[in-house]
């Protein structure tokens, strides 16, 4: 139980000092741990949503979301996430699934890397906002790979937000939480509904993901965020190159 407590407060303090990691990093670390994909999956989707919570309603009361622009994600997102957690639960006794959601996991975590290096060395903004109509498409794919793997939510919906419209970043930030909160709230009770949720892991993550939230976020307006940033895209980084590494090796 400590473990889980431990793990959930050092994935929430880097989701407070950079808004990524809920999905991204608690399913792969609940597979390496014992748990059993489908299980990892529906308790991760549950922490996820658990950290967000706090983060969604201060950024409601800061009036730090554009529900236009939420509403038009979640056209997308909600089906996705529905067919994802449907998909994950028919695979759920597949001998290789792990294998497959560390390929992806990894995958994904390098994408997102890539693109957020991308905009960092351009130091500007590429303006994709002719293209805006695509939003609940691009979400769709989004959801999906967050009701079958976690991830996906939080890293790509702000890569998306960056490109696709104007909004200023604490905006962007607000409707990328509530967006990725509405997606791990519905896939959690998805895989709730189908018994994937482990209680005596999920409570425990939780409650130490609560202390590392506050401190994450407490932590940015004493020190500048950027050396972390980039130290924690550097580990992971090689969290990736690891879960690539287990997908293809150990298939």
């Amino acid at each position: 139980m400590f473990e889980y407590a431990l793990s959930g407060f050092f994935i929430a303090l880097a989701i407070g000092l950079t808004g990524v990691g809920a999905g991204t990093l608690t399913a792969p670390l609940l597979i390496l741990l014992g748990l059993d994909p489908a299980k990892a999956v529906g308790s991760a989707l549950s922490f996820s949503a658990f950290v967000k919570f706090p983060a969604f309603v201060f950024h409601a009361l800061y009036k730090n979301i554009d529900y236009k622009t939420l509403f038009l994600m979640l056209s997308g997102g909600v089906p996705g996430v529905l067919l994802g957690s449907f998909l994950l639960s028919f695979l759920s006794h597949e001998k290789g699934l792990k294998n497959v959601l560390f390929l992806i996991i990894g995958f994904t975590i390098l994408l997102s890397i890539a693109l957020n290096l991308f905009t960092t060395l351009r130091n500007k903004r590429l303006d994709l906002t002719r293209y805006r109509f695509l939003l609940p498409f691009a979400c769709f794919f989004i959801g999906i790979e967050v009701g079958f793997t976690s991830a996906g939510a939080g890293a790509l919906g702000m890569v998306l937000l960056l490109y696709f419209t104007r909004l200023e970043p604490s905006r962007a930030v607000g409707v990328d939480i509530a967006f990725g909160l509405a997606c791990s709230s519905l896939g959690s009770l998805f895989h709730f509904l189908g018994s994937n949720i482990n209680p005596e892991v999920f409570i425990p993550m939780s409650f130490g993901g609560l202390l590392g939230v506050w401190l994450g976020t407490h932590l940015t307006r004493k020190i500048n965020p950027k050396p972390i940033r980039v130290l924690i895209s550097f580990l992971l980084l090689l969290v990736a190159i690891n879960l690539i590494n287990r997908g293809i090796n150990h298939g």
